[in-house]
């Protein structure tokens, strides 16, 4: 019975982000709109009236959107409550995806600790080179990065060779973020494909 309500939480949830894709793509759309009547110079009518007739047409997309997206429901919800009574059924059991599960479930959740980690260090190093004089920001960043086990002086940021430096940090702060989160994106996918057979 799990399975077969899994199945159908996994449809809607895929629906549900399919439509939060469109919801958001409109969103901006409509932004955009915004801005632009917004910028026109000269007030020429017919130019108004194009960009009133977008505005309203995106504004009815983006309610019937709105409309559907509450008849889905709180489909992802839903879907990760069965997904974790299932995982909760096999790592109990002697099946053989309880093993492999409790592991990607370890993975993951150190994942959850180092991931925002070193995207603070990360973002609070884009923060101190774009300004280098700022000493807050640059001991910020050094603070982060000793949290994450690396060193680097407070003074090693200033001059050219300090920001060539924090660059190369930063880099590969970025760097290992994309690849934690491409790693993530496998574990969680490996989850439910051992969950949903």
């Amino acid at each position: 019975m799990i399975d077969e309500d899994l199945r159908t939480a996994q449809r809607r949830a895929r629906r549900w982000h399919e439509l939060d894709e469109q919801r958001e793509a409109i969103a901006g759309r409509l932004r955009e709109t915004r801005e632009a009547l917004d910028a026109l110079v000269a007030w020429d009518p017919e130019s108004v009236a194009v960009e009133e007739a977008k505005l309203k047409a995106f504004d009815r997309a983006l309610a019937s959107l709105q409309r559907e997206l509450a008849e889905v429901g709180p489909a992802r919800d839903l879907y990760e409550e069965l997904l974790l009574r299932k995982e909760r059924r096999l790592t109990e059991s002697a099946d053989p995806r309880g093993a492999e599960l409790l592991e990607l479930g370890r993975l993951l959740a150190e994942l959850d600790v180092e991931l925002p980690a070193r995207e603070r260090a990360r973002d609070a190093g884009r923060a101190a080179l774009r300004r280098p004089g700022d000493r807050e920001a640059v001991a910020v960043f050094v603070r982060h990065l000793r949290a994450l086990g690396m060193t680097i002086e407070t003074d090693a940021l200033h001059g050219a060779q300090g920001l060539r430096e924090g660059r190369t940090l930063v880099d590969d702060l970025e760097s290992r973020c994309r690849n934690l989160e491409n790693l993530r994106t496998r574990l969680r996918n490996r989850r439910e494909e051992l969950l949903l057979v």
